[in-house]
């Protein structure tokens, strides 16, 4: 009697037991189903009735407006006021302005190989492209062009002359110049080709040993140019570099990280991506397939240097490759994605955060908008703050560092400054109309050669004043108390132009005027300091 009484029990036991899981099951159901309501449904909903906003809007202004509206201009004018909202790097890019940000990404566009400036109406040819049909038809620093196809170039904007030099490979364009000293305009007929976009600017020795890379951006064929500038100067005996990042505002995250790779032996963190509601996304690590040979490495930094020039300048001071320099960069730690429209058109959306190899954030507050943001002279919040209120970080080598609204460099030299009459004289072309009309025809009269230039030959004070005299006819009086405070960086400026205008080469132009810059000059100081924080990887 008692087990069946038992058996019972049991059996109502487990009864019981299904009921209440069934139940429990239910609840899950419910829960699972007001979770899914908050935050999906609703959020559809929240962007349904949102958006019949701004379409009522859109009609109201298209029934009531006082003149015809376009449409599209509205709409692109809505896209870009609500990336505003968001962050200073989520941007809209119209479908005509991507055109010219892809020709920078991918590193080449179709046309003659020039880069011009509008001087006094006129294109003036700062210097031909390297390789290009313009350099290769003898079209020199200096040149204007008066003519295009038979029509007048006098007066024309920028805009025009992309739409008149520019065009598919293969075709041909007719241009007349004016050149200093010729006396007759010169007739050209190009044939256009495909011209690449550096991101090199320029590359050479600074002595037997140092080497020295000007890198201004980072697109599709940046690596490519990067090892094979160190391979070319490598075989020139370098076995120090400083690789100058100044005013690099960044690039493709793929090429900053293959960059690093150049610098850092494989295994290490180079840069990591968080986004919205995750962990670490993605880790970005050095391998040793694309690992240079450990020379001893001085990177320059400044507040231009942004976004991808960052992450390569944080991976080295992270992992004491190489010794930082300069002053403290842009701070710009978000990384965008690309999402392209039907008309062309792309939108660029900040989706993650990346951090530095010992997990520092770099970005700095946008909250007070974008003007405060993108101001050169933007307060340093790091400024206010000890290095004790701030999280320190231990380096590979065992070194102390900061997490900073930017990257701190490890040696800070301040930045040559000049005076606003100096930077007129620069916006206006001065300098280089100055050495083109005046100093490059004296030197040429004299029959030497560039090497003699480079090492013998100095701008004078009696240069100075006739700079003075010639801004003054140019409608530009320049105040003579001040070029006192900026003659030697009038001097090495207009050496630097004449070197370009003498050689009509663009590289000439940064040997001359790299060797007089306080901030390379101060970072050869201290190879010794660098190769001391890199001795962890001896």
């Amino acid at each position: 009697m008692q087990i069946k009484d038992n058996s019972e029990n049991n059996n109502k036991s487990i009864k019981k037991t299904r009921i209440s899981y069934k139940y429990i099951l239910i609840l899950v159901f419910i829960v699972a189903g007001v979770w899914f309501t908050t935050h999906f449904v609703t959020a559809a909903g929240t962007v349904l009735s949102e958006s019949k906003k701004l379409a009522a809007v859109m009609n109201l202004i298209n029934t009531v407006y006082i003149e015809k509206p376009d449409l599209k201009v509205l709409t692109e004018g809505a896209i870009e006021g609500m990336l505003k909202r968001l962050d200073p790097h989520s941007i809209y890019i119209p479908a005509k302005e991507q055109e010219r940000v892809k020709e920078r990404d991918v590193g080449e566009f179709e046309g003659i190989g020039i880069s011009f400036v509008i001087q006094n109406e006129l294109i003036t040819v700062i210097a031909p492209i390297v390789g290009t049909p313009s350099e290769r038809l003898g079209i020199r620093s200096g040149d204007k062009i008066i003519e295009i196809d038979g029509v007048s170039a006098f007066g024309i904007t920028n805009d025009e002359v992309f739409k008149k030099l520019r065009g598919p490979k293969g075709t041909t364009v007719k241009i007349k110049i004016l050149r200093e000293g010729v006396s007759e305009p010169l007739d050209f007929t190009i044939v256009r080709a495909k011209i690449p976009i550096y991101s090199i600017t320029s590359s050479f020795m600074l002595d037997e040993k140092t080497g020295y890379v000007l890198l201004n951006q980072f697109t599709k064929t940046t690596t490519e140019e990067l090892t094979e500038a160190l391979n070319k100067l490598e075989a020139a005996g370098m076995t120090k570099l400083v690789f100058d990042l100044r005013n690099n505002q960044g690039g493709r995250l793929s090429q900053a990280v293959s960059v690093a790779d150049v610098f850092i032996p494989g295994g290490y963190a180079i840069v990591s991506q968080v986004s919205r509601g995750h962990g670490r996304d993605s880790t970005y690590r050095s391998t040793d397939y694309a690992t240079h040979k450990l020379f001893d490495l001085i990177v320059l930094i400044n507040g231009g240097s942004a976004s991808a020039s960052e992450i390569v300048a944080g991976a080295i001071q992270d992992l004491d490759r190489g010794l930082i320099v300069g002053s403290k960069s842009f701070g710009k730690g978000l990384v965008q994605r690309p999402f392209p429209l039907r008309d062309g058109g792309v939108i660029r959306i900040s989706t993650a955060h990346w951090y530095t190899p010992l997990g520092r954030l770099i970005q700095r507050p946008y909250d007070k908008g974008r003007a405060e943001y993108y101001a050169v002279r933007y307060k340093d919040p790091d400024s206010l703050m000890a290095d004790s209120t701030r999280e320190a970080y231990t380096t590979l080598g065992g070194r102390t560092v900061y997490a900073s609204l930017g990257i701190e460099p490890d040696v800070k030299v301040e930045e040559r400054k000049i005076t606003g009459a100096t930077a007129r004289l620069l916006s206006k072309r001065s300098l280089f109309e100055f050495a083109q009309a005046k100093m490059a025809p004296k030197f040429q009269a004299t029959g030497k050669d560039f090497d003699y230039f480079h090492h013998k030959y100095e701008v004078t004070d009696d240069d100075l004043q006739d700079l003075l005299v010639f801004t003054k006819e140019e409608d530009f009086e320049y105040p003579p108390d001040l070029l006192e405070k900026d003659s030697d960086y009038l001097k090495s400026q207009i050496k630097a132009e004449m070197a370009q205008l003498l050689w009509s080469k663009r590289e000439y132009f940064y040997i001359i005027r790299t060797e007089a810059d306080p901030t390379v000059v101060r970072a050869r100081e201290l190879f010794d300091e660098a190769h001391e924080v890199a001795s962890v990887w001896q």
